[in-house]
């Protein structure tokens, strides 16, 4: 019976990731506008359904707003610890990587394109080139941060594994080697620059890159590190001190998770 639920596990943790990573290509697809008939700013009404056709700009903030909060509450320790009750750690966690790629999957369906002129629009072959270069980096960052993760473990498949092994893992570990040397969040970090990385900016873009990047400085420090402080303690203080958050040079300290945070 624990082999059995192990290997169920496994399977759904399996799934977790290849829903995740198509999410991800699909949503890349859909922002560069890669193709021309699928795309942010193409009408087609075969694909997407127009929630709110009326009122782009309402559906589409309606859209952003269910993958923001999906993302930022179902990934709190508080959370985690109620729903551990009622299932286990990697189940919880291949949950949490399908709620997400289903949002991600869901801005792309029920996206309303927004009637607007190009905000801008680079011929230069040669910026554009640099630009693509750019977006390049970006993937190239996120899969060797990803990398550098333990990876068995972030994709909940560890758990399963102890069990159907017998070998007991070791408690996750902060990893500050590589990338995270440079920014605590390389794979957000990869995120921006895929973002702002595209020649061609419309205001459905715009709209996207400007939900994404103001969720991530303000959901990053006051949520998500927040969980890292309460998990590594003074191991993370320190490392917030010394390693920028997004990009490789200090730009502020985060008020929330300084010395006077600690105290509290």
């Amino acid at each position: 019976m624990v082999a059995t639920r192990a290997c169920a596990e496994l399977l759904s943790g399996v799934v977790g990731v290849v829903v995740g990573i198509s999410a991800m290509i699909y949503m890349g697809l859909f922002y560069g506008g890669v193709l021309e008939s699928f795309g942010i700013d193409v009408v087609s009404t075969w694909h997407r359904p127009g929630l709110l056709h009326s009122s782009p700009l309402l559906n589409n903030s309606l859209l952003l707003l269910i993958f923001c909060l999906a993302h930022s509450v179902l990934a709190r320790q508080s959370v985690k610890r109620v729903m551990s009750c009622l299932m286990s750690t990697s189940v919880y966690r291949h949950l949490y990587f399908l709620q997400s790629s289903l949002s991600i999957f869901l801005i792309c369906y029920g996206w309303t394109p927004i009637p607007s002129p190009t905000l801008w629009d680079i011929h230069s072959p040669l910026f554009r080139l640099a630009l693509y270069g750019v977006g390049s980096l970006g993937v190239v960052i996120n899969m060797v941060a990803f990398l550098s993760l333990p990876v068995l473990e972030f994709i909940g498949i560890s758990e399963p594994l102890e069990r159907l092994t017998g070998r007991k893992r070791e408690g996750g570990s902060l990893v500050t080697s590589g990338l995270f040397s440079l920014v605590r969040h390389p794979m957000y970090t990869s995120i921006l620059l895929c973002i702002w990385s595209n020649p061609t900016m419309s205001l459905g873009r715009l709209m996207v890159g400007g939900v994404l990047t103001v969720y991530l400085l303000v959901a990053v420090p006051l949520l998500e590190e927040r969980d890292l402080v309460e998990m590594f303690g003074d191991k993370y203080r320190h490392y917030i001190t010394t390693t920028p958050m997004l990009l490789p040079f200090k730009l502020w300290t985060s008020p929330s998770l300084t010395e006077k945070d600690k105290s509290n």
